[in-house]
């Protein structure tokens, strides 16, 4: 603890086709998921919404995805890079382990 580790968490590029006008709607997703909007390209009845999202965000991204598109969206993702995580998980994570320590110290 006294060398002030920091947590890194994974981030992915993700890119979502979907229906033009369920855009707003995974876009406003996205943002709730800790997501960066790096763009959005209409195409006619399609729409691709691209965006930087932590992977523990995504984890349940696939019914979410299916239940506000009706089934008609697709997405894609890959791997970018580490970021620092949100400072309220790295303390819980530091809880957990001093609570995990002070156990087996008592063993």
């Amino acid at each position: 603890m006294e060398a002030h580790p920091i947590l890194l968490e994974p981030v992915v590029n993700v890119e979502v086709t979907t229906p033009a006008e369920v855009a707003g709607d995974i876009i406003g997703d996205m943002n709730s998921r800790r997501g960066r909007i790096v763009g959005m390209e209409p195409s006619g009845e399609t729409a691709v919404v691209r965006a930087s999202v932590p992977m523990a965000e995504m984890l349940t991204y696939e019914s979410s995805l299916r239940s506000m598109t009706g089934g008609r969206g697709g997405y894609a993702m890959e791997f970018s890079h580490y970021e620092r995580g949100p400072a309220f998980l790295a303390e819980k994570i530091r809880q957990g382990a001093k609570t995990e320590k002070e156990k087996a110290e008592k063993h």
